[in-house]
């Protein structure tokens, strides 16, 4: 088990290094400075008024932001598959 918690550790090492991780948290400080998105995004939540959600969808940050969150959630996927993987592995040994 002991085997395990150093892999996870250095999975999550490696993640942090990765593209996709450093974008996600280069535009999110990006996101959080831009105040007129962030109004946006507050007034949709309030109202659902899809004339907002247009604006928002059309924020050229935002759309670089939902695609590295759809490349994050492509690579927890593939994670979540190999520790299966190792979890069958570990049980079939007991």
């Amino acid at each position: 088990m002991e085997e395990l918690y150093i892999k996870l550790d250095n999975l999550k090492l490696a993640l942090d290094e990765t593209k996709t991780i450093q974008e996600i948290k280069r535009l999110t400080k990006k996101i959080s400075k831009n105040k007129e998105l962030l109004e946006l995004i507050e007034k949709y939540n309030y109202t659902q008024d899809e004339r907002i959600k247009e604006k928002i969808i059309s924020n050229e940050e935002f759309m670089e932001y939902k695609q590295q969150e759809t490349e994050l959630n492509l690579l927890i996927l593939e994670i979540n598959q190999e520790l299966k993987k190792i979890t069958k592995k570990d049980k079939c040994g007991l």
